[in-house]
């Protein structure tokens, strides 16, 4: 805790320099005893997040480090270009192939990620085992006060610490003048007291409310904890600032450095923030258990009266409140927890964890990457947001307090903002791969987002207020109802990964949500959480008059009504417009199974807004009405024939559950959001109006909607083949009758045209670009840039003639021809490996000498490398290497380079092939060059192949 004038920096310092900190009794016996008064939240929850917040931090860095370091990007960029050009069809079979040449480049990325988590937990480690050793050693010189001792043990056996929990004392001698509580994983905690302080021992108004603030931290049990946050505070953002110094070093700013950088620098900020607010909020709870003990108006008065200014960055990240508001909080009722910043702080927690734990999932585990990312990123977001809401809210249900909008809708804009931002900012190299950054979709995934975030804070509220209503007395049924929380947290954020990912497509996400979300399987019995808690509320009250039976027969007539009007509606649709093709009858389907889905939500709707049936009943009547509906639209399915088998028994039923369950975990934060009205007693005139009409009303209105005008777009899950056709008799294979051919008809045609003959301009372009054929699908044509290398330096000039094809120059006289193309490969998402093919067709008045060739090799066999300067400075070095030319023409010659450029981590290597070929008047050259991946030779030889047949026309 630090006073005013102290000029401390730890979190925890007790007084000021001359130990004066007050008290509101002039009594000697501290206040009441400690069972009189509430504990310190121990505030497990915010450390859960701050941990969640650092591993998030260190998956982040790992990433920016893996960018960074070109020796690791370069070969994984180049993967996911070589792959993805190779395997660019969108059917499965291309997919699974793509991810399983991918898989080895992103588990490396995956494992630098994970390297990153564990040197932040590593160095949060750190953090909580060093200061106490750094204070054992400050505090080698201490002072003996033997009445401090007392006092501080008589205090101690107030608050009931005793064995491993009970702290010792320590006297720091100057110039120490701050109180403050230290201690490690093991061992007590030490409560350190400035001289100033110890000798006041016999005048509780100056000791007892030091020592009081103190023994709350160590009521609380996180001393140790507290060491590593107050890091926490300054480290985040410098550790990522410095993960990428190796990208700027080299490379200066880019657009994929600055991405990364944002999606790191924003986690850390949001980790500073977090455990800026940690800290102050263990000096608040502190407070308030030192005022309880009566030393409220001393410490407001204290904190007054060295009140400073303190500026924004300063509130912000401040490990202390401010003074003022400290001493004002002091003065009035504490707030009750479970604040809209709460929720706020942990929606946006788990959004980002959610976020790394799918994209590290998704790197290890590239090649079953739908079976794993998914899940995991589901199940970190909803044990986070679970863990982080349900003790406060429990607590807010406790203390009586209302207001459980503010909770959900801070979760909700926490979660939804954060995702808008992570898909904004996407982990480095995931844009171009799997993730969808167009701006509608972003929005519209952020919404969603936000929507299933508040129906787990509207669950956790409920979960909540049974706690509270059934007061738990083991600790295991707390566990449980943890487990609980997450398991229908699950199963309320499960559609958001996989509806996210194809957003952009309707017809997709429809029939995902029609076929494949029914069969997930355990997300069903999660769904019903709700409904049990709503039971169980009902059962216990929860602060409602248990109602009058009339309102019980009118909440069933509710139920019947809606009922018999939705499940009515679907079957006499299906009797009266029978389906006439299977389109027509999968479109008829869907439309009764969300009817009898949306009957359900309509009860639900009804009884929840008239606010006198309690949440509990309008829950439960809202289920059964769905349920009943499902049932009986199934039953006529199976009488008329419509439903067959077991796979149609979990299409009927499960679909319409699993869609009522949605809508209520939609409708959920709406429910708890608005107070519940008292029944009213029977000898009161209040509104007792029965919710049967509007039930009916409302019910009628959406079968009208969905069987009128339905849902637009395509019902059908696959394309339908025309029963016209299929029914039609097949036809009798045609044999064509066999030519008459004689001997006399049998005349020799014109042979091929020589190869070797003076080529027009037409028939040379023809068979440069008779080399398009060979290609495989991720080629285009490029536009011809003439020849470039006229302006570098080659070094050594002997190589000149090699580098600079000068051996070909003595033709010049006699060219008559010279048609070029130039293939590349498409650029893949990094836009770092690619091939690049150069045709050039020459034809020339006189025959091709063969001892051109054989200068061409005079000229290789001198020059083992060279290197070419550029005019800004760039080099590229080539080293010469040999291999066996194809066997076409008249004679063929080739030679092969390895080449460079750059050093270390900015190293560009590559390989290219020079090859020429003779036939008669025509030189046919095929230059090829592969940049940071392997040199095609199958393709190479393909299009000489192509080019030497193309001269036959």
């Amino acid at each position: 805790m630090t006073w005013p004038g102290a000029g401390a920096t730890r979190d925890d310092r007790g007084t000021g320099a001359d130990g004066m900190t007050g008290g509101g009794r002039g009594v000697g016996d501290g206040g009441p005893g400690a069972g009189s008064r509430v504990p310190p939240d121990r505030l497990a929850w915010l450390y859960a997040l701050v941990l969640a917040s650092l591993v998030s931090v260190g998956i982040s860095a790992g990433g920016l480090y893996f960018v960074a370091d070109r020796s690791l990007s370069r070969p994984w960029a180049a993967a996911v270009d070589v792959c993805t050009r190779a395997h660019s069809g969108r059917a499965a079979q291309q997919t699974t192939v793509r991810d399983r040449c991918m898989a080895g480049q992103f588990r490396r990325r995956g494992v630098v990620m994970v390297a990153g988590a564990g040197i932040a937990l590593g160095g949060a480690a750190v953090l909580v085992l060093v200061p106490p050793l750094a204070d054992r050693r400050r505090l080698r010189r201490r002072l003996t006060v033997p009445g401090a001792q007392e006092r501080f043990a008589d205090l101690c056996d107030r608050n009931q610490l005793a064995a491993r929990h009970r702290p010792r004392l320590v006297v720091a001698a100057p110039p120490v003048r701050q109180a403050y509580t230290t201690g490690g994983v093991l061992g007590r905690p030490t409560v350190v007291l400035p001289a100033a302080v110890a000798v006041a021992h016999a005048e509780p108004a100056r000791f007892d409310p030091v020592v009081e603030h103190e023994l709350a931290h160590v009521l609380a049990r996180d001393v140790a904890w507290a060491s590593a946050v107050r890091g926490l505070v300054w480290l985040p953002v410098p550790a990522v600032l410095a993960a990428g110094l190796l990208e700027v070093a080299f490379f200066g700013l880019n657009a994929t450095y600055l991405t990364a950088l944002g999606r790191a620098a924003a986690i850390a900020v949001l980790t500073a923030l977090l455990a800026a607010g940690l800290l102050r909020r263990r000096e608040r709870e502190a407070d308030r258990y030192a005022a309880e003990a009566g030393h409220a108006v001393h410490l407001a008065a204290l904190l007054r009266a060295g009140a400073g200014r303190p500026t924004r960055r300063r509130r912000l990240l401040a490990r202390h409140p401010d003074p003022v508001a400290r001493a004002t909080a002091l003065g009035r009722p504490a707030d009750p927890p479970g604040s809209w910043t709460h929720g706020l702080a942990v929606g946006a927690v788990a959004m980002l964890a959610m976020s790394s734990a799918d994209a590290l999932a998704r790197d290890l585990f590239l090649t079953v990457q739908a079976t794993v990312g998914p899940p995991v990123a589901v199940c970190v977001g909803s044990v986070l947001l679970t863990v982080g809401l349900l003790p406060a809210l429990v607590r807010r249900a406790a203390a009586g307090a209302g207001g459980w909008w503010r909770p959900v809708l801070g979760a909700g804009t926490g979660f939804a903002v954060t995702a808008f931002i992570a898909i904004a900012l996407p982990v480095p190299g995931s844009s171009g791969v799997s993730a969808w950054t167009d701006p509608p979709a972003a929005m519209l995934t952020a919404a969603l987002a936000g929507a299933l975030a508040a129906a787990v804070a509207g669950l956790c509220v409920l979960l909540a207020r049974l706690v509270v209503a059934l007061q738990p007395g083991s600790v295991g049924w707390r566990s449980a109802t943890y487990l609980v929380a997450a398991a229908a947290g699950v199963a309320v954020l499960w559609p958001l990964p996989a509806v996210a990912s194809v957003l952009a497509d309707g017809e997709v996400v429809r029939g995902w949500l029609v076929f494949a979300l029914p069969r997930t399987g355990w997300p069903l019995l999660a769904l019903l959480v709700p409904v049990l808690v709503g039971l169980l509320l009902h059962s216990a009250g929860d602060g409602h008059r248990r109602p009058e039976r009339r309102w019980d027969r009118a909440v069933v007539a509710a139920v019947l009504i809606a009922v018999l009007i939705g499940a009515g509606s679907a079957v006499w649709w299906t009797r009266l417009s029978p389906p006439g093709t299977l389109a027509e009858a999968n479109r008829l389907a869907q439309q009764r199974w969300l009817l009898c889905a949306l009957t359900g939500w309509a009860v639900l709707l009804v009884l929840a807004v008239r606010r006198r049936t309690g949440v509990g009943r309008a829950l439960t009547a809202g289920w059964v009405a769905g349920v009943a509906a499902a049932l009986l639209q199934y039953l006529h399915a199976l009488v008329t024939g419509r439903a067959d088998g077991l796979g149609t028994a979990e299409a009927h039923l499960l679909a319409p559950l699993v869609w009522l369950g949605y809508l209520v975990a939609f409708t959920l934060p709406f429910l708890v959001s608005w107070p519940p009205v008292p029944a009213p007693v029977p000898s009161s005139s209040g509104d007792t109006r029965s919710p049967v009409p509007a039930v009916a009303l409302l019910a009628a209105l959406l079968a009208a909607v969905v069987l009128g005008p339905g849902i637009p777009g395509a019902y059908a899950p696959l394309p339908v083949a025309d029963p016209t056709r299929a029914a039609a008799p097949s036809a009798a294979a045609v044999v064509p009758p066999a030519p008459d051919v004689t001997a006399g008809s049998a005349r020799p045609g014109p042979g091929p045209p020589d190869p070797g003959r003076l080529l027009t301009r037409a028939e040379a372009r023809r068979a440069a670009g008779a080399v398009r054929a060979v290609l495989p699908r991720g080629w285009r044509v490029r536009p011809d840039r003439g020849d470039s290398g006229g302006g570098s330096r080659i070094e050594p000039s002997a190589c000149r003639p090699l580098a600079e094809d000068s051996y070909l120059d003595r033709l010049g006289g006699v060219e008559r021809v010279r048609e070029r193309a130039r293939y590349a490969t498409v650029p893949g998402p990094a836009a770092t490996a690619s091939t690049e093919l150069v045709i050039e067709i020459r034809s020339h008045a006189v025959p091709v000498p063969a001892s051109v060739l054989a200068e061409a090799e005079l000229a290789r066999r001198a020059c083992p490398g060279f290197t070419a300067r550029g005019g800004d400075g760039s080099a590229v070095r080539f080293a010469v290497d040999t291999r066996p030319p194809p066997v076409l023409g008249e004679h063929s010659w080739r030679v092969d380079y390895r080449l460079s450029a750059g050093s270390g981590q900015t190293r560009i290597t590559g390989r290219s092939a020079f090859v020429i070929v003779q036939a008669g008047h025509n030189l046919v050259t095929v230059y090829a060059s592969a940049i940071s991946e392997p040199l095609n030779e199958r393709l190479l030889g393909a299009a000489v192949e192509a080019a030497v047949a193309g001269l036959t026309g």
